[in-house]
């Protein structure tokens, strides 16, 4: 036994937004993640660590084979090491950032508002495919200094523009 939880045979369209909700009602959700493939798209399943081992041995005694979101979930212990993104290694801070996981989708306006609260931007380069001139989903932004980059870095990792939480590292 341990705090995080599988949960499998999810709708594709279920967020982890949607499963830190739904898993509130057993105990502190410390992190919930929704696992997607290499074009962001939702595997089917995710995990969730909870504040106390508790807490995910009740969540998967009450949601194991209960219908969620219309589908019967697989709640079970996680079977790897699953880390929370916050404890990935990160690197030392440099004067510029690496932002992924930005939807294909997003608008140079959107894009520009979601910099608007950031301060002391030097250049943005979004990242585009050469072949078919669409966005690869991530940019570059550098700063004047590193001082600001570290501000930007954590504005930037709180935000999830059309539902998508930004991955940010630097570069």
């Amino acid at each position: 036994p341990k705090e995080t939880i599988y949960v499998g045979n999810l709708f594709f369209d279920v967020t982890a937004d949607d499963l830190k909700a739904r898993m509130a009602e057993y105990g502190t959700v410390e992190h919930a993640k929704i696992v997607h493939d290499a074009r962001g798209l939702s595997k089917g399943f995710g995990y969730v660590t909870f504040a106390s081992v508790e807490s995910a041995a009740n969540a998967i005694a009450g949601m194991n084979q209960q219908t969620f979101e219309g589908r019967r979930a697989v709640v079970q212990y996680a079977a790897g090491v699953f880390k929370a993104s916050s404890q990935r290694n990160k690197r030392d801070p440099t004067r510029t950032l690496y932002i992924g996981n930005i939807s294909f989708d997003m608008t140079d306006r959107e894009l520009k508002n979601l910099f608007k609260s950031v301060r002391n931007i030097v250049d943005v380069r979004v990242a585009i495919d050469r072949q078919t001139g669409q966005p690869r989903g991530f940019a570059h932004a550098d700063f004047i200094d590193v001082a600001s980059a570290q501000e930007a870095f954590e504005i930037l990792s709180a935000k999830a523009p059309h539902g998508r939480r930004l991955r940010v590292d630097y570069s």
